[in-house]
Order: structure tokens, then C-alpha cells, then sequence
């Protein structure tokens, strides 16, 4: 039984998981294979104007590349996490803290041994949290024995310098697990870690070491929680007063032979005003969560070209329009969440377009085809992007998830 849950508990997070440089306007660092410094040509187009309008297209030539300071960097930069005020971290084989306006790294330690990992900023820090799986022996039917996927969180000063580690396993009870990576979450203040279970929604308090509950996915009345059956995703907000989730729900009352549905919203941290939403033309998908505000992008597969932004606190929704339908299934919010991005394959499966949009407009900021130069790898998952407010620009990282090609950096401000 436990090799059968390790099995399941490795395909929901394989599904789950999901170059830093201030640029000078107007000008784009090409094609850029990051362990040689060497840059390459990919045409480019920039765009202002309304969500659901044509692009205004410039000229399609290939702009001056811009230099990269990342010669101490070692190995690929195989993915790019938002850090605190103008710096980001790449993820090479090492973890490097790069200050955004020099282009330079400030800080940087030993790559954490996770499978997958998230960061998160605090008023303290910086706090990893990854998983790790091990599947242990096979037996003689096949499967595997003695598995494990272990959850830990690393935190770290503002210099990278390793403070203590926590383990979640610990706190889980006989048969309960963790499912899915970004069902933990990290309060600004570093003090508390949110996390979501098979057994229900909790608190943990670092320094009094108190596990609370906030909702019980156990008890019988399933109406008291307005359908759950799963949290997915959460997130603090509101000033680390709310949580807010994508989950899975069931019907009210509850209908034999009824599958799950997805469900979005929020719930005050000590369990109260808990609003569980679905919506009758749109699907929540992936959540992004600020402090006044959530992002939740739509079901890729069934994709209306919207993109839902809600206020927090309050009800407040706002659906923004695209510009195709296809790209709202793929959405990454900035670092402060005032700019949100998009990808989309182009037809023929030639490269990609990068799209910035206005969170509060909905305005379309910028627009950029990236060439896959004939390489299909490149094509093979999407891109890795990254917005960056205060500094209006925006960073690509093509190819970073296939590990047999050399990923590319594109940075470009807006």
C-alpha cells in the first residue's frame, strides 16, 4: 500500500512543479546559452495597447544583446525564483542571489538535494522548501518498497547563509501525507508555515511549535466546508490574516458516482468566512497569491482567453481578457503582482510568444516571438518567465527543463 502511494504521491508532483540582469530599453539578451557567455540571434517584435487587440508590431530585426555577468556561475541556470527589492535567485549548481540593476550575484550557497523547490522572501530571509523522493528497493512483484517523499524547508539569511532546516514529516500522522508542493506556504514574517494535507488544512507556528487546524478534511459534515475533499495550492494573504487555496470539491449534497470539481477561494486563518467558488464558464487552475490580491489562471485545456484576479480582502473579481484563448491556461504573476505574463506556442510549433499584460488593465504591455531555431526541445515544455515590476522587465528562460539541451536567457524591458 505504501509503494502504491509513493507512486501516486511522484505523479501528482511531477505535475505540479512547477539570467537576471537590468537591461538597457529596447534591447534583449538573444539566445543566450548561459555556460558560455555566448549569444545568439533570435527575433523580436514589442507591443503596447488593449488586452484582446492586435499587437502593434516594431521592427523584427535582431536588437544589440546585452552582456551577462554570470562568468562565477556554475552550470546551467536551469530555473529563476523572485527574491526580495530588485534581486532574484538563479538556480544553477548553485543557488545564486543576483542583484537585478548591477546584474551581478551578491550572494550564494550549496544547491539544496530536492527534487523540486520552491522560495519564498520573508522580513528575514529566504526560505527554500522542496521535496525530495526516494523510492527505495524493488521487490519481486514489481514495485517498490521502503519509498519515501519527504518535505523540508531550509531557511536562509538575506546573504544566503543557511540558519536552521525543518522537517513536515513529523508532523504527519499514521497514513497522512502531503500531496503536492505548493500545498505549503510561507507567512512574510517567516514565523508560520501553512500546509495541506489528505487529513485537513493547517497552521504551524515556528517559534511556539503549536500545529493548529484550520479546516478538518476528515470530519463527516462536508457542508460545514463547502465541498472540500483537496486542498492543491495555497497561499498567504491579507496580511498573513487569510489563506488563500485552489482545491478539489465535491457537490452539496453529495451525489453518488460525482467526481471532483476544481474550486478556488479563501479562509481566515483560525478557519472562519470560508468561501469556496466556482464559476459556470470558468475553471480555476493555478493560483498566485499577493497580499491584496490573487491571481487564478484557467484550465489550459479548456482555455476562454481570461484571467481571474480577485481582491483580497473582499470579493472584488475582475476577469481580464486576453489576446487568444490559448495563453490563459499559461500565466505567471510578477514579483509584486502589478504585471502578470503569458505563453503561448506559435502554430507550427516554431517558438514561443511571451506576452506582459497590466493587472489592474489588463493592458497589453509587451509581446516577444522567441525562435526555437528549429530545435524541437525547445518546445518540449514551456518556458520559464519572469516579471519584474520595479524594474519593468521581463526574463525568459527557454529550454530549462529539458536537461539534454543548454537553456537560453532573453531579458527585455517594457
Amino acid at each position: 500500500m505504501k509503494s502504491k502511494q509513493i507512486g501516486a504521491l511522484l505523479l501528482l508532483l511531477v505535475f505540479v512543479i512547477t539570467g537576471c540582469i537590468r537591461t538597457e530599453p529596447d534591447k534583449i539578451i538573444t539566445g543566450q546559452t548561459v555556460s558560455s557567455n555566448h549569444a545568439t540571434s533570435v527575433a523580436s517584435t514589442h507591443s503596447v495597447g488593449k488586452a484582446g487587440e492586435q499587437p502593434l508590431s516594431s521592427s523584427s530585426t535582431v536588437q544589440a544583446p546585452v552582456s551577462l555577468s554570470f562568468g562565477q556561475i556554475k552550470g546551467d541556470i536551469r530555473n529563476i525564483y523572485y527574491a526580495d527589492e530588485n534581486k532574484a535567485f538563479l538556480s544553477a549548481d548553485q543557488l545564486v542571489l543576483v542583484d537585478l540593476q548591477t546584474g551581478r550575484a551578491i550572494a550564494e550557497t550549496a544547491g539544496m538535494d530536492f527534487d523540486q523547490q520552491l522560495m519564498w522572501t520573508t522580513k528575514r530571509g529566504y526560505v527554500a522548501v522542496g521535496v525530495k523522493i526516494t523510492t527505495g528497493n524493488s521487490s519481486s512483484g514489481g514495485l517498490t518498497t521502503g519509498g519515501e517523499v519527504a518535505f523540508r524547508a531550509v531557511f536562509y539569511d538575506q546573504m544566503l547563509k543557511q540558519l536552521t532546516t525543518f522537517d513536515f514529516s513529523p508532523l504527519l500522522n499514521k497514513n497522512e501525507h502531503i500531496s503536492f508542493l505548493k500545498a505549503i506556504a510561507i507567512s512574510s514574517d517567516g514565523t508560520q508555515a501553512a500546509y495541506a494535507t489528505n487529513n485537513g488544512l493547517y497552521l504551524y507556528n515556528f517559534n511556539t511549535k503549536k500545529k493548529t487546524t484550520v479546516i478538518d478534511l476528515q470530519a463527516k459534515d462536508i457542508a460545514k466546508r463547502s465541498g472540500i475533499v483537496t486542498f492543491e495550492q495555497i497561499g498567504f494573504t491579507n496580511k498573513d490574516k487569510t489563506l488563500a487555496f485552489k482545491a478539489q470539491s465535491l457537490e452539496i449534497p453529495v451525489a453518488p458516482g460525482k467526481t471532483s470539481f476544481d474550486s478556488c477561494g479563501t479562509v481566515s486563518l483560525n478557519g472562519s468566512g470560508l468561501a469556496n467558488l466556482t464559476f459556470d464558464d470558468y475553471t480555476c487552475k493555478e493560483l498566485t497569491a499577493y497580499d491584496q490580491k490573487l491571481l487564478l489562471a484557467e484550465d489550459f485545456t479548456i482555455p476562454s482567453g481570461r484571467l481571474l484576479v480577485m481582491g483580497t480582502p473582499g470579493s472584488k473579481r475582475n476577469f481580464l481578457r486576453l489576446t487568444e484563448k490559448g495563453e490563459s491556461g499559461f500565466v505567471t504573476g510578477s514579483d509584486k503582482g502589478r504585471f502578470f505574463a503569458t505563453t503561448l506556442a506559435e502554430k507550427g510549433k516554431t517558438g514561443w510568444k511571451i506576452r506582459v499584460y497590466d493587472t489592474s488593465t489588463g493592458k497589453l504591455q509587451a509581446e516577444q516571438h522567441l525562435s526555437s531555431g528549429g530545435e524541437a526541445r525547445y518546445m518540449a515544455n514551456d518556458p520559464i518567465v519572469k516579471v519584474f515590476d520595479d524594474e519593468r522587465t521581463y526574463i525568459v528562460l527557454l529550454g530549462a527543463r529539458q536537461l539534454d539541451i543548454k537553456p537560453k536567457i532573453v531579458a527585455k524591458r517594457f
